[in-house]
């Protein structure tokens, strides 16, 4: 039985938020839209604080990393490191073990830093921006689904997003890239709504939010974020085919392209500078993804079509469902121009991702809002079927209103949700994870604010990083050497050493290295 094994605190949020999502959906069959909205975000808002707060630790693997760099941000924002202080030699190629750290570009990481200076160094300062902005998603979807195709359809994505379980999981940090790929969702998601806003009104102040939006998605994830302008590209012809020569149509998209540009490079100017040898790496390093498959996170060229499973429903016909109802979406959009621009943005994702040697299950979920406006169209076409043969208007409100819940049970997932973040018995990288956090606690009660170094911190896997997240020690997953220890105790840090290995009899005679268990 779903949530049997969450405490009161745990569960309270989510039936808050339950309840206001209830409410979204009566309002809205009733036609109160603006009601629906508010109450719709709301619910989305609290479905995320109930997610981030089940886990009071740090995720495996990327999590822990964002925290540790974003928290040394919150200090200086313009420095981004992991071992903000180095007191041993390190690889700077190395992005689990380096100093200066640009393995990914810094604006999620900003934003998680401006929360952790605002809220201090918890696990729900780290996910706060995730909680936000995938509720701005919601919003964003409900907009895209308004200008393309129909109001109930565009309410019905924005639902289905909101308490789809693979995006709240992004936002609760479990899977990689965790706040990185929501960060690089929301802007994305945010640069193709200002097109979308621009094609139906050509108001000039959404080309200034194509231009902004597109630089932020490459400040979180490089250069894919220009995907907005391979869509704008390749529908400037769709409704005159003497578009593609008249060089005038051109220009918005060049300066826009030019001005978001001006965005994204001062950043890349500054690293270059200030630290050259390990930017220059790094955008090396970037470009290899595509041509390797880095860290061992490779795949066949099915991959991302296999991840459908991962991403919407594990169930045989769940995929399916998605890709009938994307067709259903795409052949009811109102507009030629919108029809090619979504059919585009998958398809370049998908191909792009596809061909790419350097392959993750988040990858292709920027496309998502898409898919839950294909499973919308779906859906309606089977309540306006329901509602031709069955005339009585309170048995449709009411059957409508079912559906909708039933559907939202079904895909937010309540069951693995629960597998993933309750205390049971079998979770053994629960246990250690919070056997962890036992751990950190005991170091600050012992060592309070003295300056400490812990070695061997392997409680779990990469136990150092969030030992140094949650506390000012400095630490390390490593047994020391004499010279590591001599070098350390010459800067007055004391020092101290989890005791579960046979250790070396420099350490075991040294009276100044304090010996610590787990419990």
């Amino acid at each position: 039985m779903p949530f049997q094994y969450f405490s009161e605190n745990q569960i309270m949020p989510f039936l808050f938020s339950a309840l206001l999502l209830l409410l979204s959906i009566l309002f809205f069959t009733k036609g109160k839209l603006k009601s629906s909205l508010v109450l719709l975000f709301i619910g989305s808002l609290g479905l995320g604080y109930f997610i981030v707060n089940l886990d009071p630790f740090l995720n495996l693997w990327d999590e822990q990393y964002h925290a540790l760099v974003a928290k040394h941000l919150s200090q200086n924002f313009l420095k981004p490191t992991l071992y903000s202080i180095p007191l041993l030699e390190y690889d700077y190629r190395n992005w689990t073990g380096n100093h200066i750290w640009l393995h990914k570009q810094p604006l999620f990481l900003w934003q998680m830093a401006l929360s952790i200076k605002l809220f201090g160094t918890t696990t729900f300062a780290v996910r706060l921006p995730s909680i936000i902005l995938h509720s701005l998603i919601t919003l964003m979807i409900f907009r895209i689904g308004k200008i393309s195709i129909s109001e109930r359809v565009r309410y019905y994505g924005a639902l289905f997003f909101a308490v789809a379980y693979y995006p709240l999981e992004l936002v609760s940090g479990h899977f990689s890239t965790d706040h990185n790929d929501v960060t690089f969702l929301f802007y994305i998601t945010a640069s193709i709504w200002a097109w979308f806003e621009y094609q139906h009104s050509q108001k000039k102040h959404y080309l200034i939010l194509i231009r902004l939006f597109s630089g932020c998605a490459i400040l979180v994830k490089w250069l894919v974020g220009l995907l907005i302008y391979a869509i704008w590209f390749l529908t400037i012809g769709i409704s005159d085919k003497r578009n593609w020569i008249r060089l005038k149509l051109y220009f918005p998209i060049i300066v826009s392209l030019s001005i978001t540009f001006l965005v994204i490079i001062p950043w890349q100017v500054y690293i270059t500078s200030n630290f050259p040898r390990e930017s220059s790496y790094e955008f090396a390093y970037n470009t290899k993804h595509f041509f390797e498959p880095i860290e061992d996170h490779g795949g066949g060229i099915w991959f991302h079509i296999d991840a459908l499973k991962e991403i919407y429903g594990s169930g045989i016909l769940i995929p399916f469902l998605y890709l009938f109802g994307l067709i259903i979406f795409i052949k009811n959009t109102q507009s030629k121009i919108y029809k090619v621009a979504i059919a585009s943005t998958i398809l370049i994702t998908y191909l792009f991702y596809s061909l790419a040697s350097t392959k993750m299950v988040s990858f292709c979920v920027i496309v998502s809002p898409f898919f839950f406006l294909g499973i919308s169209s779906l859906v309606e076409i089977v309540m306006r079927f329901v509602k031709e043969k069955i005339k009585s208007n309170c048995f449709n409100f009411s059957l409508r209103s079912i559906i909708l819940v039933v559907i939202c049970f079904f895909i937010l997932n309540l069951n693995k949700i629960q597998n993933h973040h309750a205390d049971l018995k079998q979770h053994g990288n629960r246990n250690t994870e919070l056997a962890e956090m036992h751990f950190i606690r005991k170091l600050t009660s012992q060592f309070g604010t003295e300056k400490c170094v812990i070695f061997n911190a392997n409680i779990r896997l990469n136990g150092h990083i969030p030992i140094m997240f949650f506390t000012d020690y400095i630490a390390y997953d490593i047994i020391p050497t004499l010279e590591q220890i001599e070098k350390i105790q010459s800067q007055n840090y004391k020092i101290a050493i989890l005791d579960d290995a046979t250790f070396p009899d420099y350490i075991l005679s040294n009276p100044g290295i304090i010996k610590m268990t787990r419990e």
